[in-house]
């Protein structure tokens, strides 16, 4: 499936996005996260890949000096605009692409943040190996997403690469990629109704990693 249909996909939900107070909780555990695991500084830039309307780049905004929010979906880069305007933060740019192919500079960010994203990548050591230059020596990577399931998270399969992921693996994947003090930890925990009427509890991981100097 291509980048382009992706963002389209994406683009038909974008108004009632934030609609969803399942998907809200789960952004503001993230933040929590990310805000417990990484020691966040007022003159950071931030990366936010996937970034949708913007739930975790508006909830990282007030303690870094920016933040950059990448996604391959207009309609939601433009809720997260109108957002921005409203609450004026200034400090945010969007950047529609493909984390996988959009430019990147180089030793720009010193942190790198996705949330739900990487089960939507193909490839997603590519993907690290593409974010880890765009990294101050220093910088960090924190990235959440579903542990591993059973396929029953998502009813529309379209777009979907991955049905979580171990946490050794992505372990594994950032240490191959220059990462240093990489770890995981839970980040947030939350029941959900499948397609087949079942509710199943599903655990979020935050992955953490220091581009090494």
């Amino acid at each position: 499936m291509s980048v382009a249909s992706i963002g389209s996909r994406f683009d038909e939900g974008a108004a009632e996005w934030d609609a969803n107070p399942t998907r809200v909780a789960l952004a503001r555990a993230v933040v929590e996260a990310v805000c417990a695991a990484v020691p966040l500084r007022p003159d950071m830039r931030v990366l936010d890949f996937g970034a949708g309307t913007g739930l975790v780049s508006l909830g990282v905004l007030p303690f870094v000096a920016e933040v950059t929010a990448v996604d391959a979906s207009r309609e939601m880069l433009r809720v997260l605009e109108e957002k921005a305007k409203a609450l004026d933060a200034g400090r945010l740019d969007t950047l529609q692409g493909d984390v996988a192919e959009v430019p990147l500079p180089g030793g720009h960010f010193d942190l790198a943040v996705s949330s739900m994203t990487m089960h939507h990548l193909p490839d997603v050591p590519h993907v690290l190996r593409r974010l880890r230059p765009a990294l101050r020596p220093g910088g960090w990577i924190a990235l959440a997403d579903l542990d591993a399931e059973d396929g029953s998270f998502h009813a529309d399969k379209t777009g979907v690469y991955h049905f979580g992921f171990a946490r050794e693996t992505l372990c594994r994947w950032l240490e191959a990629c220059g990462f240093a003090q990489v770890s995981c930890r839970e980040a947030h925990r939350f029941d959900k109704l499948g397609a087949d009427g079942v509710t199943r509890t599903y655990s979020v991981f935050l992955a953490t990693g220091r581009a090494a100097p």
